[in-house]
C-alpha cells in the first residue's frame, strides 16, 4: 500500500512532471505564479478527511497526486459514493465559489498530495485572472455533466445489474475502442456497493453472475470486461441474476 513517504513531492508548479492540460495546470505563466504564491502543499495518509459533509467551506483542494472519494450520508446512516477524484481535479470548488457549505465528505483512499488555497484567497485569484476564472467554470461543467451521468445512470436503471454493469462500463471509457478491457480495481465489494445504492452481498452476488457468464474475470485487483460489447448490451435488459450461492 502506498505511503506518504512513496510520493515524490511537486512543490514548484513550473517544474512538475505531474500537470495536466486542463483546470489550474494549464494557466498563463503570469497567473501560475500567482496561484504558486497562494498554494499551501499538504501530504495525506489514507483514512485522512479533506473535508465533511456540512462543514462551512474554507478553501479548494487541488489533488495532485493520489485518489480522494467523495461521499454523502443520509441521517439513517446510509452513505453513497459520489465518485472517486483523480489527481488534476479541484475539490470544494462549487462550496467555495458559492459560500457555502461542503456537500460531500472528501476522504483519502490513496495517500495524496493536496495543494490547498483559502477560500479569500481563491476568490480574489478568480476575480483578477480571466483565465483561471475560466478553468474554474469547466470544472464546475463537468462536475456537472459527471452528477447527470450518475443520476441518469442510478435512476433509469432497470436492476441492480443494470447499475453494477453501467458502472463497470464507465471504468472503460479511457479505453475506447477495445473490447477486452483490464481494470485495476482497488475498491471493496462495500465501496461498489456504496457507489450504486445497494448492499455488498448483493455486489457479490451479481459479480459472481457476470464471471459464470463469462462477461468479467477477476485476477487479484484486476477486473478483465472480456467483451465489452456484450456487457452493454445487457444494460437496459430484463436479465435475471442467476444464483451463484
Amino acid at each position: 500500500m502506498k505511503s506518504t513517504k512513496d510520493l515524490e513531492i511537486q512543490h514548484n508548479c513550473s517544474e512538475c512532471s505531474l500537470s495536466t492540460s486542463e483546470f489550474f495546470c494549464d494557466l498563463p505563466e503570469d497567473e501560475r505564479q500567482k496561484f504558486e504564491s497562494l498554494k499551501i502543499t499538504h501530504t495525506y495518509s489514507k483514512g485522512a478527511n479533506l473535508f465533511v459533509e456540512g462543514q462551512p467551506s474554507n478553501g479548494i483542494y487541488m489533488l495532485c497526486q493520489g485518489k480522494i472519494k467523495l461521499s454523502t450520508c443520509s441521517q439513517d446512516g446510509k452513505i453513497i459514493i459520489l465518485r472517486v477524484a483523480e489527481a488534476g481535479e479541484v475539490l470544494g470548488l462549487s462550496a467555495t465559489v458559492s459560500d457555502s457549505a461542503y456537500e460531500t465528505t472528501a476522504e483519502v483512499v490513496e495517500a495524496s498530495q493536496i495543494n490547498f488555497v483559502r477560500k479569500n484567497d481563491f476568490m480574489d485569484f478568480l476575480k483578477e485572472n480571466p483565465s483561471a476564472c475560466l478553468s474554474a467554470v469547466k470544472q464546475l461543467s463537468q462536475i456537472y455533466h459527471a452528477a447527470h451521468v450518475q443520476i441518469c445512470s442510478l435512476g433509469l436503471a432497470n436492476s441492480v445489474s443494470d447499475k453494477l454493469a453501467r458502472l463497470l462500463l464507465s471504468w472503460c471509457e479511457s479505453d475506447t475502442g477495445k473490447r477486452e478491457v483490464r481494470l485495476d480495481v482497488s475498491y471493496t465489494h462495500e465501496e461498489i456497493a456504496e457507489m450504486i445504492g445497494t448492499s455488498r452481498e448483493t455486489v457479490s452476488r451479481i459479480l459472481k453472475d457476470f464471471k459464470t457468464r463469462n462477461l468479467i474475470s477477476v485476477k487479484g485487483s484486476e477486473l478483465i470486461v472480456i467483451d465489452r460489447r456484450e456487457l452493454e448490451m445487457i444494460v437496459g435488459s430484463k436479465h435475471r441474476v442467476v444464483s451463484v450461492l
